[in-house]
Parts: structure tokens; sequence; C-alpha cells
């Protein structure tokens, strides 16, 4: 079966009630905010000279996740959506994979840590492109973004046993996330009583969550135990 990936999609948010670039404009502008906090997160680490490859990978896919919500939020087109749910899976697994390649004892933390993210990316791009009414989906299509409730709770459950200097900003970013996935879910159950949606506050949430992440990494690099090296 070919997939057209310029089909529009329509029906995913609340928001959008016609086809136009502009059908969704709270969710389309709400999108860039990530990329404000990336871009200042940036030039922080740029100033302190703080900068490590995996840090630079997370706030590139940072702004790549802006970009491509932005993209979903005004073409909704199948290739929109793809340039939408890459990076977000992408940023999830590398995160998830270096708190965890921290949390474990060498030699099996890195390749544990290593097969944990391609485990968490393969996962979340299925549910995320997946066809969520052949599933009855009632809840915005937030089931996509189990896998990414998943490395939350169990990143907070690591941190929390740990208790590195970073554990609170950690903890912070899960509960932002938390709400975020329960603005995303109650999207279109409430488009009747709230016809602007509450997808935007999905961003928003997920944003301040980005902004205290890069901020745990920018002032406690993780490290392996036993090592000084910054993640990934």
């Amino acid at each position: 079966m070919t997939i057209d990936w310029n089909a529009p999609i329509t029906g995913a948010y609340c928001e959008r009630t016609d086809p136009g670039f502009w059908g969704e404009p709270l969710n389309a502008a709400s999108s860039l905010l990530v990329i404000v906090v990336s871009v200042i997160a940036f030039v922080h680490v740029l100033r302190s000279r703080s900068v490590s490859p995996g840090l630079i990978a997370l706030m590139a896919l940072a702004v790549a996740i802006g970009i491509g919500s932005f993209l979903w939020h005004t073409f909704a087109t199948r290739w929109a959506e793809l340039a939408d749910v890459l990076p977000i899976w992408g940023f999830v697994a590398l995160y998830g994979a270096a708190v965890l390649r921290n949390s474990l004892r060498p030699p099996f933390a890195l390749p544990l840590a290593i097969a944990a993210g391609l485990l968490v990316f393969s996962a979340g791009m299925g549910l995320s492109l997946r066809d969520t009414r052949l599933v009855g989906d009632t809840v915005s299509g937030s089931t996509q973004y189990l896998p990414a409730l998943f490395v939350v709770l169990a990143t907070g459950r690591m941190v929390w046993n740990e208790r590195p200097p970073s554990f609170r900003l950690i903890l912070l970013a899960a509960v932002l996330f938390v709400f975020s996935f329960i603005f995303r879910s109650l999207d279109l159950p409430l488009c009747s009583v709230f016809p602007m949606g509450t997808h935007f506050l999905w961003h928003v949430s997920n944003c301040l969550a980005f902004g205290v992440l890069l901020t745990a990494l920018i002032r406690y690099p993780l490290a392996g135990k036993g090592t000084s090296e910054n993640p990934t």
C-alpha cells in the first residue's frame, strides 16, 4: 500500500476547523516556544563552555521538535506528521539512554542504554504513525506517547534512588510531562466546552519540561559511574 505523504490529515485536534495553513494558530505558535528555549540554552552553554556532544545533540533535537511541530500544525499532512514525531522520539530515546547509562555499572551500561533507546524510539515511532482510529484511541491520540511517559516515570524512579544533584530538576520535568500528557489527552474530549482545545497547553508544558531537562544537563552533566564523561 502506497502512502500519500501529501494527503491532508483532519480531525486530529480540536482547534483545526479548516484545512488551511493557519487552521491551528495557537497550536502552531506554541510549537515555536521550544526553539526559543533551546536557543537560550545554547547561548548559555557557549558562554559557560560546557559543550558536550550529547548536550548539543539534545538541543538540536529540541529545535527540530519545534520546527517539526510547527510544520505539522500548519501543513497537517503525512510528511509533516513524520517531521513532527521523528525528533520527539529521538530526544526521548537519547535522554532516556543517557540517564540509564549513568545509572548502570559498566561494562553493561552502554549496550543496555543503546538497546533501551532503540526500543523506545521504535515503539514511539510505531505508535505515532499508526491510525489511532483503528485501535479505539479516545484520548486525542495520546496513547502514542505512553513509551515517553514510561521513560519519564522510569527516569524519575532512577534519579529518586540515586539522588544525583540534578534529581529535583529531573523530577520537576517528569511532573510537567505528566501534566502535558493530561492536556494533550483532553483536547478532543473537551472540544465542545473549550473550542480552542488544550493541545497548545501540551506544547507549553513540554517546553517547560525541555527547559528544565536542559538546565539539569547544563548545571549537572550526567557522567557514567566511575567516570567524568559528559552524557552520550
